[in-house]
């Protein structure tokens, strides 16, 4: 019985789908219960990202065992997963702050500045600083950023996990054709 091959791009879109699930349900449900900005929302998105991309390359490496995944793929599993995954977050975080809550932008703006204030800045400079700010707080900016950071954070995290989730083939010579095949298919 010969073992089905399944591709890295189908793959990294399924389950970058998935990954992008997880970061819209955690936004929505810290949105929901009214802490949109909340440090500990900040931290799950890592958790997720991680355990994302642990999942899936864990998945991939098992269900290909004849080609095995070498470091190379499991770097690009993973980073094509966070792009996937940061695409469609992008998409709701646009949806979000453009249509649904237009006015959660400045609410940013206002923890942004309650946080530098406590952090001992001077009134002067965090104005400064949150009016260079509003020029790039656009949902459109927004969304575009969204996008590279998770994908930034997925390649960061790939590079350490595709440690622990590269496997050898079990076939050495797997996807190497002999003369034979090849004078047969021509």
């Amino acid at each position: 019985m010969e073992q089905e091959h399944h591709s890295v791009n189908h793959f990294s879109m399924m389950y970058g789908l998935y990954l992008g699930l997880a970061l819209i349900l955690n936004q929505l449900a810290f949105y929901i219960a009214g802490y949109p900005f909340s440090d500990f929302a900040g931290y799950l998105v890592y958790v997720i990202i991680i355990g994302g991309l642990g999942y899936a390359m864990w998945t991939f490496a098992k269900l290909n065992t004849e080609e095995g995944m070498p470091y190379s793929r499991a770097l690009g599993l993973g980073t094509l997963i966070s792009v996937f995954g940061g695409i469609l977050f992008a998409f709701f975080t646009y949806i979000l702050y453009k249509f649904i809550e237009p006015g959660m932008i400045e609410k940013m703006l206002s923890v942004m500045e309650e946080k530098l204030l406590a952090q001992g800045y001077k009134d002067d400079f965090v104005e400064k600083m949150l009016g260079a700010q509003k020029t790039y707080m656009t949902p459109g900016i927004m969304s575009f950023a969204q996008v590279f950071s998770v994908t930034f954070m997925g390649f960061i995290f790939s590079l350490i996990l595709a440690i622990f989730f590269k496997k050898e083939a079990k076939n050495p010579f797997y996807g190497v054709e002999s003369e034979e095949d090849e004078y047969e298919n021509s």
